[in-house]
C-alpha cells in the first residue's frame, strides 16, 4: 500500500520506552496504574505490537486511541483480601508523551463543541496519537461506578457516556487526520466501539467530505460475544446520528431484537472483515446474526512480538544440549521468583518452600466465560484439592477486574478466601494484584507453563499463551481460540517431541476442574522427566514462528493490498 494505514481503538497500549520513562519519574507503582489505563484486555497489548510490526512490514501507519485522565486498580486489604478503586493517572502519562501542537473543538452527537487536546508517543517509530478530551475520556470502558454521584440514573449515565467515548474515537480520529493533513488510505476498526471511524456512516461534516473518498474500511472483530456486538434501537441511532439509509436498512436489522446490528452493519459495510484466530472466524460464520455474510468474514491470527517477550538467555536454544536448556530455563525462574518474592512481598520462607517447583501463570482479564471459576471448584473439592496438593506446582493468578463485574470479581475474592483460610494453600497459589503489561515480561519469561481456558467458542484468540510458547513453557487449555494453531496436546498419536501442551477438554462446551487437574497432573509428570521436559521445552519454543507478530502483520498487508486492488 502506497497509502497510510490508520488503526483506530479505544485502546493502545503504551511502549515499554513510555513506561520505562513513567517509573523512573513517579515510581512503580504509578507506571503500574498507567500501563493498565489502556490496557484492560488484549487489544491495548497486542496493537502495541501489531502496528511496529506493520511498520516493519513496509506499511505506512498511524494509530489513534484515548487518554484516560483514571484507571482502576487493585490493592488488598491487610487482612489479604482485594479491592478495587479508581485513581488519577492523566497527568503522569502526559509528562511522558510529546505535544505535537494540535487541539480542535470536536461536535459532538448532541451537536455541541468539545475541546480535544492531541497527545503523541511512537511504537518503535510508528506514530500513535491520543485524544485527550476533559469529562469525556476519564476512563476506558466507564461502568456506573464511574457516573456523577448525583446522577439520578448511572445505567442511561453509562450509555449516554460510552456514546460520547466512541463519538470521539471514531470522529476525532477524522479530525485528527485533516488537522495532519493525512489521508487514509485505510482504515482498521477494531471492535464496534471504533463505529464511529468510518466517515460516511454518520450524518456530519465528515460524511460527504472528499478528503475521505478513497478511504477504505476493515473491520477487526475481537469478540465472539454478544455484549461485543451491540443493537442499537431507533433511539440509539438516531442519538448517534447513524445515516437513515443505513440504520434502517433490512439487512442490518434484527427483528427479534428490534435494533439495528452495529457488527451485522460495520460487517456490510466494510471492505474486509477478518476474526481473530482459525476458530474465531468459524464462529462469526455460523452466527445466525451474520448470516449472509458468511463471505466477507476471514481470519487472521493474532500474534506477539518474539524478540520482545522472549527471554535473550534463550536465544540459540537450538545449539543447547537438554542439560544445558533446562539449567537456563531454571536460572530464569529462580530470578523469576526472587522478582515475585520482591515485588508482592512474599513471606520470608516462602522462597525456599517453592524451590524447584513448576510455576504455571494463569493471568487474564477476569471475566465469566475465561473461567476462574474452575479453579475455585477444584480447591472446594477436598479430593481433587488432595491431588492438587500432591503435585510440584505453584499457581500465579491475576488479571484486570473490570469496576462493574459482579461475578467476576466474586470470584477472586473466593479464590483469595481459600488461599487466606487453608494453610496449605498459601505457598502454591499467589494471587497477583495489578497484572499489568509493565510486569508480564518477568513471569512470562521465568515460568513452566501458562493456563488458558474458555468456554467453547468465547475465545476469539488469547496471546497470552503464545508469550509463553516464545519461552519455551507449555500450554494447559482448552482447545479455543488460537490454542489450536500451535499447541499440540499430549495424546494418542500424537509423536512425543511435538508435544507442548495438555489439555483440558470440554463436557457440554464447558472446561471442568477434573479436566484442569488432570492437565496439570500430566504437566507435573512431564517436568519431572528432564527427557521430557526437554522435548517439551523444544517443542514450545519450535512454535515461534506460528505466534509471530511478523507472521500476522505480513498476512495483514496482503489483505490491505487486497483490498486497496478492489475497485470502489
Amino acid at each position: 500500500m502506497n497509502r497510510t494505514i490508520v488503526e483506530v481503538a479505544m485502546e493502545i497500549a503504551y511502549s515499554p520506552d513510555a513506561l520505562r520513562s513513567i517509573s523512573a519519574k513517579f515510581g512503580p507503582d504509578a507506571v503500574q496504574a498507567c500501563a493498565m489505563s489502556n490496557s484492560v484486555g488484549g487489544i491495548g497489548p497486542l496493537l502495541r505490537e501489531r502496528i511496529p510490526a506493520l511498520a516493519k512490514a513496509g506499511a505506512s501507519i498511524a494509530g489513534v486511541s484515548l487518554l484516560y485522565e483514571n484507571v482502576w486498580v487493585q490493592d488488598f486489604y491487610l487482612w489479604g483480601q482485594i479491592y478495587i478503586q479508581k485513581i488519577k493517572v492523566g497527568d503522569m502519562i502526559r509528562g511522558v508523551l510529546s505535544d505535537p501542537g494540535i487541539s480542535f473543538d470536536l461536535e459532538m452527537p448532541d451537536g455541541r463543541a468539545c475541546p480535544v487536546k492531541v497527545w503523541k508517543t511512537d511504537l518503535s517509530g510508528a506514530p500513535v496519537y491520543l485524544l485527550d478530551s476533559p469529562g469525556v475520556s476519564d476512563v476506558v470502558y466507564p461502568g456506573p461506578e464511574d457516573a456523577p454521584e448525583d446522577h439520578p440514573n448511572p445505567d442511561a449515565w453509562v450509555t449516554e457516556h460510552k456514546l460520547r467515548q466512541y463519538w470521539l474515537a471514531g470522529r476525532g480520529t477524522l479530525a485528527l487526520l485533516k488537522a495532519l493533513d493525512l489521508r487514509p488510505g485505510l482504515i482498521v476498526q477494531s471492535e464496534t466501539p471504533a463505529f464511529f471511524a468510518n466517515h460516511f456512516l454518520v450524518t456530519d461534516a465528515f460524511q460527504k467530505d472528499p478528503f475521505f473518498k478513497d478511504t477504505r474500511y476493515v473491520f477487526n472483530d475481537h469478540t465472539p460475544l454478544e455484549y461485543a456486538h451491540p443493537f442499537w434501537n431507533e433511539s440509539d441511532t438516531l442519538r448517534a446520528r447513524v445515516d437513515p439509509r443505513y440504520a434502517r436498512d433490512k439487512k442490518f436489522w434484527n427483528a427479534e431484537r428490534r435494533g439495528v446490528d452495529v457488527t451485522r452493519l460495520l460487517i456490510g459495510v466494510s471492505d474486509a472483515t477478518y476474526g481473530v484466530s482459525r476458530k474465531h472466524g468459524q464462529v462469526m460464520r455460523a452466527m445466525p446474526s451474520l448470516k449472509g455474510l458468511e463471505e466477507k468474514i476471514g481470519s487472521i491470527t493474532n500474534g506477539v512480538s518474539v524478540p520482545f517477550w522472549r527471554d535473550p538467555s534463550f536465544e540459540g536454544f537450538e545449539g543447547l544440549s537438554d542439560a544445558e536448556l533446562i539449567e537456563r530455563k531454571e536460572k530464569r525462574k529462580a530470578e523469576m521468583v526472587l522478582w515475585l518474592w520482591k515485588k508482592y512481598r512474599l513471606w520470608v520462607d516462602w522462597r525456599s518452600k517453592v524451590k524447584g517447583k513448576c510455576f504455571v501463570n494463569w493471568t487474564r482479564r477476569v471475566t465469566t466465560y475465561k473461567r476462574f471459576d474452575v479453579l475455585e471448584a477444584l480447591l472446594k473439592n477436598p479430593a481433587l484439592k488432595k491431588r492438587f496438593l500432591e503435585t510440584d506446582i505453584v499457581l500465579l493468578i491475576g488479571g484486570r477486574i473490570h469496576q462493574n463485574d459482579d461475578l467476576s470479581q466474586n470470584v477472586m475474592f473466593t479464590l483469595l478466601d481459600l488461599v487466606t483460610t487453608q494453610a496449605e494453600l498459601r505457598d502454591r497459589i499467589i494471587v497477583l494484584n495489578n497484572y499489568n503489561v509493565w510486569i508480564a515480561p518477568e513471569i512470562f519469561r521465568g515460568i513452566d507453563a501458562s493456563i488458558m481456558l474458555a468456554d467453547d467458542g468465547r475465545e476469539a484468540s488469547a496471546t497470552g499463551f503464545m508469550k509463553a510458547q516464545v519461552n519455551g513453557a507449555a500450554v494447559v487449555a482448552s482447545p479455543d481460540g488460537a490454542v489450536p494453531e500451535s499447541v499440540r496436546f499430549a495424546g494418542p498419536g500424537v509423536p512425543a517431541e511435538e508435544v507442548n501442551g495438555f489439555e483440558v477438554p470440554y463436557v457440554h462446551g464447558r472446561p471442568e476442574p477434573q479436566g484442569l487437574l488432570a492437565a496439570l497432573e500430566e504437566l507435573d509428570r512431564a517436568t519431572r522427566d528432564p527427557a521430557a521436559r526437554a522435548r517439551m521445552v523444544r517443542a514450545s519454543f519450535r512454535a515461534s514462528g506460528a505466534v509471530s507478530v511478523d507472521r500476522m502483520a505480513g498476512e495483514m498487508i496482503k489483505l490491505f493490498n487486497y483490498v486497496s486492488s478492489k475497485k470502489a
